[in-house]
């Protein structure tokens, strides 16, 4: 049996080395993931906007200061009038924001003063994260110089000890994202290939046992799969400076996403006999099911019908034991070690039914 195994994962194997560039390609697709995902967090905040300045004195000032302190808001940009028109009427900016002539005057008088605001409102989403802002930074900027009228502030309880920055958050997610996507295409890969080559039969006629022969072939796929995710890990480490503070609960959670979306990858390649069809389907599939995770936000916020089909999904459970495992979070209410004994059930389940009933069936 040990022997079967062995020439079955050293045939795959060479499949795989007569093939470099795929195998390439495999690792780099891993990740462009964070990449990805960095550029998702990356795009919508700090939105261009012009800051015209008509006044210039004391006040103007510190209410300038209030607007670049609006929280992942704004990116303001000091030009001329004309050239913030130029800019905005070219999709260039989000808005214009003018400080009028006698601001600071009006404003140490007691006097409402009218502050302009063009939005270019193409983007309803970037159009609120401006309407939010602003008022947020005028109440700062009034409790700042102390202006009267204004009873109520935000005394601010932090449930955690530090904040999480956004981006780190959502490498970590990435990772269940990339096990999911890679480990499933080389899983689909290594069954399809046998109806592409025509080789089932004889894996169906052979003496030797298929649920073996299969085991060695998945076994390959499972190892380049977790080659390219610990090069990305690396990368999380290394250009991202997020280190797992619980190494172990990452280095488990990788292991039986691998184990998971391979078996399930080798399921919809045998069902499916083709892989052109597999391919593009995974990753149709990879984005509803990372989304739908936690990976971008806590589940549970998206409201009860989202988070109880978010379940439904490995990728759930990955990516909250990941995030604790990196940060330290909690992002289901699940406790730690539910979701990791959830996913080691998933990981041993997919393994008898892949080698018990796959292979006996030989796909059919």
């Amino acid at each position: 049996m040990a022997r079967v195994f062995r020439a079955s994962a050293a045939l795959e194997f060479a499949q795989l080395r007569g093939n470099r560039a795929f195998v390439g390609l495999t690792v780099l697709a891993a990740v462009s993931f964070l990449v990805m995902v960095s550029l998702f967090g990356l795009t919508g905040s700090y939105a261009p906007v012009a800051l015209i300045d008509h006044d210039g004195g004391p006040y103007a000032k510190r209410f300038v200061e209030a607007l670049d302190g609006a929280h992942h808001s704004f990116s303001l940009k000091h030009i001329s009038e004309e050239e913030a028109q130029a800019r905005l009427m070219s999709g260039r900016l989000v808005g214009i924001i003018t400080i009028p002539k006698g601001f600071s005057a009006d404003v140490e008088e007691g006097i409402t003063v009218p502050v302009d605001v063009q939005i270019d409102n193409v983007n309803v989403d970037l159009t609120h994260d401006v309407q939010r802002a602003l008022p947020a930074a005028i109440v700062a900027f009034g409790h700042r110089e102390g202006f009267p009228g204004i009873r109520v502030k935000m005394v601010e309880h932090d449930v955690l000890p530090r904040d999480t920055g956004y981006i780190p958050y959502l490498v970590v997610s990435a990772l269940a994202l990339a096990a999911m996507v890679i480990a499933a295409i080389l899983g689909a890969m290594t069954t399809a290939r046998e109806w592409e080559g025509r080789t089932v039969k004889l894996l169906r006629l052979s003496p030797a046992s298929s649920g073996v022969v299969l085991a060695g072939k998945l076994a390959v796929a499972a190892g380049v799969a977790g080659t390219a995710l610990a090069i990305t890990l690396l990368v999380i480490v290394a250009g991202y400076g997020v280190v797992p503070v619980a190494p172990w609960a990452t280095v488990f959670t990788l292991v039986a996403c691998v184990v998971i979306f391979t078996c399930l990858g080798a399921w919809l390649g045998a069902a499916l006999k083709r892989t052109l069809a597999a391919v593009p389907l995974l990753f149709g599939l990879a984005m509803p099911f990372y989304v739908d995770s936690g990976a971008l936000e806590p589940a549970r916020f998206d409201g009860e019908a989202i988070w109880m089909l978010a379940h439904l999904s490995p990728v759930y459970y990955a990516v909250g034991v990941l995030e604790w495992a990196f940060h330290g979070l909690r992002v289901t209410p699940e406790p730690i070690y539910v979701n990791l004994l959830v996913l080691l059930g998933i990981a041993v389940v997919a393994c008898m039914l892949t080698l018990r009933k796959l292979a006996r069936g030989g796909g059919r």
